[in-house]
């Protein structure tokens, strides 16, 4: 052999080193930014921008697009649209309790997904 036992153990000892100091400096860094990557301004503001599309205007909405929303129903979305039709726009999403089978609950579930823009 040409290195002896401590020589090798040594040698071991800088490798294991080497590794773990390069372990903490790929730890340390950034990360990449990929070219045409939004900043992280953007991607929030294209968040909020997902989540407005998704909800649905309780104001404007057909039956077919209120059954989009969790725990509606055909009859609960018409009887939406019924009410809207008697009593006029939705102020608040809130007022969407006023509707006969929409009861605390169920609007909890619905709040997030709902608008009256």
């Amino acid at each position: 052999m040409w290195l002896t036992a401590r020589e090798r153990l040594t040698l071991a000892g800088l490798g294991a080193a080497a590794l773990l100091g390069i372990g903490v400096l790929l730890w340390q860094r950034p990360p990449l930014a990929v070219p045409g990557s939004p900043t992280p301004a953007e991607a929030a503001h294209w968040t909020l921008a997902l989540e407005q599309a998704r909800q649905v205007d309780v104001n404007t909405a057909g039956a077919a697009e209120l059954e989009r929303l969790p725990g509606v129903g055909p009859k609960l979305a018409q009887r939406i649209v019924d009410h809207r039709r008697a009593h006029g726009r939705f102020r608040t999403a809130e007022e969407l309790q006023e509707v006969r089978g929409i009861g605390p609950a169920l609007y909890e579930s619905l709040k997030d997904d709902v608008t009256t823009r």
